[in-house]
């Protein structure tokens, strides 16, 4: 969907007439296809990428490494990606003022990204832009309709500082300051609102009321309350696992089109009864989740407005850890017996 960056920067309230006009624009841009566009397959580029006809030649080199280096990044949650032929459309914003100012996941037809780019920035920018992994991270599961749009963006936006971190991008407590960071924009967002909304009612109209912080963040919350349960009751299992065996099993399932049957399926996966009553209590909920003692359980802190991770070996820096780690690393790293 549209990048939530840019979104932000439209007032929360619009005339009626201004959404009209803001709709037909945003329709149009979305969907407007390059003038001329080169495919590219091959080893070494997991994707098909239909280029922008403005781009040069070392500009298009730039971002098919970025994009290779994205793919990279994605396969750290479980070594694969979420499709062996996933699309790649990218379209130029010079000037923008970042490198990636809007992205956009195709549903229809083959699934994919198309993605719009300054490519007057470095790669190094584009490396430690989320922009890729998050988008990508979309392709995991279907699109589960607008009132459970939440479970989508909550897992795009829990994955995608944590892959980055995984992938050596970031620093792991860089990923969890950042998501400390995006817990707190969320309440400040939701202390805004004129009158309490459950987070189903939030989402269906997140894009007329502005409300994409507290949607994002609370789907956050959700699927980092999940993952830890999961990895408490069961240490062999965890969210990461859990994904897997959904792209490995059902990810194509024509009978997954809300939240309710998605998460439904996690638990007969995962053998447990966690997603749904989860789902249950989240969707219904008007303020933000408590996010602060999830991040207490990850050892990650804030104090005079300073986030911090707890370095020791206690249980809650473990718990950081191992949610960070890749699945190979963490066996690996477990003790023998």
């Amino acid at each position: 969907m549209i990048n939530w960056r840019a979104s932000l920067r439209t007032p929360a309230r619009l005339s009626w007439p201004a959404r009209v006009s803001r709709a037909l624009c945003v329709l149009l841009f979305a969907y407007a296809v390059p003038g001329a566009a080169e495919r590219l397959t091959g080893p070494g580029r997991p994707f098909d990428i239909s280029w922008d006809a403005a781009l040069t030649a070392a500009e298009r080199d730039k971002l098919a490494s970025w994009l290779e280096r994205a793919a990279r990044t994605v396969r750290t949650l479980h070594g694969a990606l979420p499709r062996d032929d996933i699309r790649i459309i990218v379209e130029t914003r010079r000037g923008a003022g970042e490198p990636v100012p809007f992205a956009r996941v195709l549903r229809r037809g083959r699934e994919g990204v198309r993605f719009w780019v300054d490519p007057g920035f470095p790669l190094e920018r584009f490396l430690t832009d989320w922009t890729a992994p998050h988008e990508l991270t979309h392709l995991l599961i279907p699109y589960p309709g607008r009132a459970d749009v939440w479970l989508s963006e909550g897992l795009a936006t829990y994955y995608q500082y944590l892959l980055q971190a995984r992938d050596g991008l970031i620093a792991e407590c860089t990923a969890w300051q950042r998501i400390a960071a995006g817990f707190a924009r969320g309440a400040a967002a939701l202390r805004g609102a004129t009158a309490p909304r459950s987070l189903a009612a939030a989402s269906r109209d997140m894009h007329a009321s502005g409300s994409y912080r507290r949607v994002y963040w609370s789907g956050v919350a959700y699927f980092l309350e999940a993952d830890l349960a999961l990895r408490t009751a069961t240490p062999a299992l965890s969210l990461d696992r859990v994904v897997q065996r959904f792209g490995q099993c059902c990810l194509d399932d024509g009978d997954i089109t809300d939240g309710a049957a998605l998460v439904a399926v996690f638990d007969h996966l995962a053998g447990t009864t966690l997603f749904v009553p989860l789902y249950d209590r989240y969707r219904a909920l008007e303020t933000m989740p408590d996010y602060a003692s999830l991040l207490a359980r990850v050892g990650v802190h804030t104090n005079g407005g300073e986030t911090g991770c707890a370095q020791d070996d206690g249980p809650a820096a473990r718990a950081r850890r191992d949610i960070t780690l890749v699945d190979g690393e963490r066996d690996a790293a477990a003790p023998g017996p």
